[in-house]
């Protein structure tokens, strides 16, 4: 015996309940929790998925098949059709070159000028391919501007202009109900838009060209002007040529200029004559007078002949005195011709000097003249230019204004068809495969999208973790959703027409539920070795939570073990324990023993098959249900009950709703809640778990109610062989015990 205590108590400490310090399943969520949700809602994405794909296939089936056509053009700005005058035309024009000028052409072809041309060349106004029965307008009529801006608009919203990155290709598309139609319209578009862009330049070629016109009026007005005040200038400030430099106060100062400086070179050279020969110097003055040295010639040889003479005869000769005499002349003769010399060269010296000073007189007054003629040089440089300017751009304007007429007369493009269109062989919308494929899609992404949207709005529980987790108290079983029992809040009215007459632990002993009750019995009986939990109280958060099918379904469990059970009915505000057996109400019971005393008839025999099992109703309902649950009386009542009965299990009222359970949990042994999967909320179950501590409850654990095996077995279960068996091990059918 005392191995087999410490055996229990082993298993009882093994399956006593830890929580986990980093159990919080509103914390983590793992891939497969979001599975589980998924799985959970399985059935809102399908039927949003097949309802959104259900609208995509409806949508395919009634959007009209739509038609497109392409034409391809080549735009090339830089390919010019004026020889000399498409710089003015593109400037008159607001023309650019490169990518611009090509996006400019591509909002050209998508303008409402060119859709207006199509639009009336192929009368689309009474085309019904085009605009609806009820839009057409009748040919005898002209369409008001607000019918014309309307197929403008339907006519741009089914065009498409596309330029190719990179490339001077433009590609035009247009869409139609009629396949020729399209093909047409697009061909027809880029007629008009060539045309529009022919016009354009013709007009732009004339406008120049009258442009041009008039200003060669003014250009030769102002060219006149400029000539004439040059012509005033030149004729004012003696400016003589095409050049301000070339003219003849400038070339005068030339000439007196160099005239001067020969002037004064040789009035240099005569000075310095006339200085040297101040000086006496016979060599310089025979240099300058070549008689001179003749005559020296002549007094050296006479000098000689004397000097023989005298020595020769003595001083009375005769001869010798003709030779002096003719020495004295020949002396005299060089003495004069020496100052004559010196006069001579003061004579040169003077009139050199003076025509030095005249020059250098008349070259300071035309140097003047020339400052003068260099304050209005700026002031000639400009009507020189004006001048210049004027001849140059009329003579340039006159060209241009010859090329022109030539010009306007040019049908020249820079605009080519590369593809024409063609009547397309199939439609483009409605696109059936991408449709259905975006509808099934988009349907599982709402479904999926909704689910978690109900998923995060729902706080209710719906596995034995979640519940562990937010409750802190261990889960002892998990009582299988028998389908019979909607999941929604009801009245207590109707849920008493849909509670099942029979137990499940009578009507289906093999099924699961029969054996999470048994399951439940095993946890209570292993939940306290060493002490008996003989009074055992049942209660829930708030109504129609399955309490009382828990209490009377484990009240048969402990009589099927063979021990003496007794379920009291302790709700005494909306009994229902009665019904579950087919009973009427008794007029005796809990109420009636707590006023009136015990009575034998308030234990009843609910099921013949098991005579161990008693039954006491509520009874009566009192007024004062409360006060009879806490009173002595019924403290007195159940210790005598638990010396007649091994079990005894106490159907309460909610935990949540009235107080009158509180007292009833305080006294018994052990407490277990019932929590109902899909409908009780954690913060309700927080709040029950909160009160029934306060009381100083024996609470041992709870029971799940109502539970989606498929959701609770989905993590360990779902596709393994265990989970493919499970269902089929539960059989009614199924007989044999392993």
């Amino acid at each position: 015996m005392s191995g087999m205590k410490q055996e229990d108590g082993a298993l009882a400490e093994s399956l006593r309940w830890t929580p986990s310090p980093d159990q919080d399943p509103e914390n983590e969520i793992s891939l497969t929790d979001i599975h589980r949700a998924l799985f959970k809602h399985k059935w809102l994405i399908l039927i949003t998925t097949l309802l959104v794909f259900a609208a995509s296939v409806l949508y395919t089936a009634l959007t009209p098949k739509v038609y497109e056509s392409r034409v391809t053009l080549q735009i090339d700005p830089g390919r010019s059709s004026s020889p000399g005058l498409e710089d003015l035309i593109n400037e008159k024009l607001g023309s650019d070159e490169g990518g611009g000028r090509l996006l400019t052409e591509v909002r050209i072809i998508e303008s409402a000028t060119v859709a207006s041309r199509v639009i009336d060349t192929l009368n689309l106004a009474q085309n019904p391919a085009f605009l609806d029965r009820n839009q057409l307008i009748p040919a005898d009529k002209q369409p008001t501007n607000r019918q014309r801006q309307m197929m403008v608009s339907i006519f741009l919203q089914s065009l498409k202009v596309r330029a190719i990155p990179s490339t001077q290709v433009v590609e035009v598309y247009f869409r139609s109900r009629d396949a020729a139609l399209s093909a047409q319209v697009a061909n027809t578009l880029v007629e008009k838009y060539m045309e529009r862009n022919l016009e354009t330049r013709y007009q732009g070629t004339v406008q120049v060209s009258n442009w041009l016109s008039r200003q060669m009026q003014d250009l030769q007005t102002k060219a006149d002007d400029s000539q004439r005040k040059l012509a005033d200038f030149q004729k004012e400030h003696n400016v003589i040529g095409a050049d301000e430099n070339d003219n003849i106060i400038v070339d005068r100062l030339k000439l007196l200029n160099q005239q001067l400086t020969e002037a004064e070179a040789d009035r240099i050279v005569k000075e310095a004559r006339y200085r040297l020969a101040a000086t006496g110097n016979p060599e310089f003055i025979a240099t300058v007078v070549p008689t001179l040295q003749t005559l020296r010639t002549q007094e050296a040889d006479l000098r000689a002949q004397i000097a023989q003479l005298s020595a020769k005869y003595g001083s009375g000769y005769p001869r010798l005195r003709e030779s002096q005499a003719q020495l004295k002349e020949l002396q005299a003769t060089i003495q004069k011709e020496v100052a004559n010399v010196g006069t001579r060269l003061q004579d040169e010296y003077q009139s050199s000097a003076k025509a030095e000073q005249g020059l250098r007189n008349e070259f300071e007054q035309q140097k003047n003249e020339a400052y003068k003629l260099n304050q209005h040089a700026i002031e000639y440089a400009v009507l020189k230019h004006d001048v210049e300017s004027g001849r140059d751009l009329h003579d340039n304007l006159q060209l241009k204004l010859r090329l022109a007429g030539v010009t306007a007369g040019l049908n020249s493009t820079y605009i080519s068809v590369i593809d024409r269109a063609e009547v397309p062989n199939g439609p483009v919308l409605p696109r059936r495969s991408l449709n259905l494929l975006v509808g099934l899609l988009g349907g599982l992404l709402l479904g999926v999208l909704l689910a978690y949207i109900v998923e995060s709005m729902d706080d209710t529980l719906s596995s034995s973790e979640e519940l562990e987790a937010v409750a802190n108290l261990p889960v002892l079983c998990n009582i299988p959703d028998s389908g019979k029992l909607q999941r929604s809040h009801k009245r207590n009215d109707e849920l008493r027409d849909e509670l099942p007459k029979i137990p499940v632990m009578l009507e289906h002993p093999n099924s699961q539920a029969a054996e999470a009750f048994r399951g439940l019995r095993t946890s209570l009986l292993l939940s306290s070795p060493d002490r008996q939990q003989k009074l055992i109280a049942v209660v829930s958060l708030l109504a129609a939570e399955g309490k009382t099918t828990v209490s009377v379904n484990l009240g048969i469990a402990f009589a099927q073990r063979g021990e003496s059970v007794l379920m009291i009915d302790a709700d005494l505000r909306r009994s229902t324990m009665h019904n579950h057996f087919g009973l009427p109400q008794s007029p005796f019971g809990v109420s009636t023993v707590l006023t009136q005393g015990f009575d034998e008839r308030a234990l009843v025999t609910p099921v013949a098959s098991l005579p161990q099992l008693k039954m006491m109703s509520a009874g009566p309902h009192p007024p004062n249900p409360s006060e009879l649950l806490s009173s002595r009386r019924m403290q007195q009542m159940l210790q005598e009950l638990s010396q007649r009965f091994d079990r005894i299990v106490i159907d309460t009222p909610p935990v949540i709703s009235v107080a009158d359970s509180l007292a009833l949990t305080h006294i018994a042994d052990g407490t277990i809640l019932v929590v109902r999967s899909g409908v009780s909320r954690r913060k309700a179950v927080r709040r029950g778990r909160d009160l029934l501590r306060r009381a100083k409850t024996n609470l041992v654990g709870i029971v799940f109610n109502c539970v989606n095996l498929s959701l609770e077995n989905y993590y360990y279960a779902r596709g393994s062989y265990y989970g493919k068996k499970m269902n089929s091990y539960y059989n009614d059918d199924n007989k044999e015990q392993d």
